[in-house]
């Protein structure tokens, strides 16, 4: 059975001026073998948790361990910890495979079983054909791959990846996606992952940490996350969400009312702390919110049904978008899979927009407040990055 806390923050906070803190009193398990995302906008903590564990940022309190080891007192060479960065970090001058042998070179690796290793590397990555060239004749794609190649030919305990796919097309984006899960799951693994695009967290990630003012708004699976967002933040943040607000009417175990600012009524699950009168926000994602004359049903009992009028149709080959207002000022929009052979309805048109009452969540309408304005901390250059990931004493 995995030590399920292979690596541990606890209480660990960071602050710049002393005053304000981007990582605050953060508390977080990662398992053996997990892949972990951290998401988030820019200045929520993420880069900063990751340059912390990475070493190349010490905590201002707090202690983080690996494999029940203090790791916060130890430089970043003697963390046994790979690194990727966006900028792939790769020596110009050094052909594919030394830079893929650095990191063993600096252990005093012998010449064969470096050889042996990196030739491993590079078929692992699909790339053997490319050793003897330079990066600057590679592809982003192909650099990106060798970058990751080099942070796991020394085989580290963990594999921290900064934002790796951010400068990619999405075409390469995808494909580099599924190259890095089928290396977590083949290899087993750990990684930490930091992005700001929800999708590539949804998609990759046994689960996922949401920052926002420097604390963890939610971690969960993927699927925990967009069906039971814990906040509005985080329903706001992770996916798509008609965020509608309201007035809670009644609160009855894990079941509220809320009255929207049309008039209208309507069910769901809801938040724990949620009392009668709380101004709150329903989460609805679109593709819950049906359009019953647009697919030839009716609502069942266990749904909520508004009145709305469509203000426009937006034709997105496999669905069609239709955005719509209730009252005279709440918006509301629906998908409609173009599997439907029923008519859509018009621009200006009244109809009614149903979801089921246990496909929509009441939250509280508070979000974290914004985070403070702290310094960035300048990116090490890349050779001491390559020296650092490489695990170089």
């Amino acid at each position: 059975m995995s030590n399920p806390s292979f690596i541990s923050f606890s209480g660990v906070s960071k602050s710049y001026d002393g005053a304000n803190y981007v990582v605050d009193d953060l508390n977080l398990d990662v398992r053996k073998g997990e892949f972990l995302s951290l998401l988030g906008p820019s200045g929520s903590g993420k880069t900063t948790t990751l340059m912390m564990l990475a070493g190349f940022e010490s905590p201002t309190q707090g202690e983080i361990r690996l494999d029940g080891r203090r790791l916060d007192d130890k430089p970043p060479h003697q963390r046994d910890i790979g690194m990727v960065f966006q900028n792939y970090a790769l020596f110009p001058h050094l052909t594919i495979a030394e830079n893929v042998a650095f990191p063993l070179s600096v252990r005093h690796v012998s010449r064969a079983d470096q050889k042996a290793r990196v030739k491993r590397a590079l078929e692992m990555i699909e790339l053997p054909h490319l050793a003897n060239r330079r990066p600057a004749q590679l592809s982003g794609g192909q650099q990106q791959r060798v970058a990751l190649a080099r942070a796991l030919v020394f085989e580290p305990s963990v594999v921290l990846m900064d934002e790796p796919l951010g400068a990619l097309d999405k075409r390469l984006r995808e494909t580099m996606q599924y190259e890095i899960m089928r290396l977590h799951r083949e290899l087993s693994l750990t990684i930490v992952y930091v992005t700001h695009d929800q999708a590539e967290a949804l998609t990759m990630s046994d689960r996922v940490a949401v920052f926002s003012d420097g604390r963890i708004q939610q971690a969960a699976t993927p699927t925990e996350l967009y069906e039971n967002a814990s906040n509005a933040f985080v329903a706001n943040f992770v996916g798509e969400n008609n965020g509608l607000r309201g007035r809670v009417m009644t609160v009855q175990h894990n079941w509220a009312t809320l009255a929207l600012s049309d008039g209208s009524i309507i069910r769901g699950r809801c938040e724990q702390g949620l009392s009668e009168g709380d101004e709150a926000m329903l989460a609805l994602r679109p593709e819950r919110a049906h359009i019953p004359s647009a697919e030839g049903t009716q609502a069942d009992a266990q749904s909520n049904v508004v009145r709305a009028r469509v203000q426009e149709l937006v034709y997105c080959g496999d669905h069609h978008r239709v955005h719509l207002t209730l009252g005279s000022r709440d918006s509301l929009v629906a998908k409609v899979p173009n599997t439907h052979r029923h008519a859509l309805p018009s621009a200006a048109d009244t109809i009614e927009v149903a979801w089921r009452h246990d496909d929509c969540k009441i939250l509280a309408a508070s979000v974290p407040r914004s985070a403070p304005v702290v310094p960035t901390p300048a990116s090490p250059s890349p050779s001491i990055i390559s020296a650092a990931a490489a695990g170089a004493n």
